[in-house]
């Protein structure tokens, strides 16, 4: 049943985007303007969205639901917004790095190497990609 409400939801914020990027200039294939990457976007999505809810239909399994468990959800929602507070005051390397530990850590990853070296080496390359090949000024 969530699987179908999240996807439900999904659909719904498709053709919300898809409504609003209509606004936008859509171009032609051979000269594209500002609307057409949004409108292929959303389009894709929406009918993604909506080949995974006739799929889920169509299942005639009645599996037996887990109880959903929220504490990780949780604990990823308080990493989220405290990497926000934290960005500005000790810049983005710094507050990445911590943010990718603490998911990883979340996410039951076993150790403490593990998590840091994937956490550092993910760091790395975002700032690598962002700062300096695409040159756009991180916090």
């Amino acid at each position: 049943m969530a699987d179908k409400l999240i996807t439900l939801s999904v659909m719904l914020g498709s053709i919300i985007y898809l409504f609003e990027a209509r606004q936008l200039t859509f171009g032609s294939l051979g000269s594209p303007k500002s609307g057409f990457l949004p409108m292929l976007a959303g389009a894709a999505a929406l009918l993604l969205s909506l080949a995974i809810f006739i799929s889920q239909l169509r299942s005639a399994k009645k599996e037996t639901q887990e109880p959903v468990d929220w504490t990780k959800f949780i604990f990823v929602i308080i990493g989220l917004l405290f990497y926000v507070t934290i960005l500005t005051n000790i810049g983005y390397f710094a507050a990445t790095l911590i943010l990718l530990l603490y998911l990883f850590k979340v996410a039951d990853t076993a150790g403490w190497l593990v998590p840091l070296l994937l956490a550092t080496t993910s760091s790395i390359a975002f700032y690598l990609l962002f700062a300096r090949y695409l040159a756009i000024p991180l916090p």
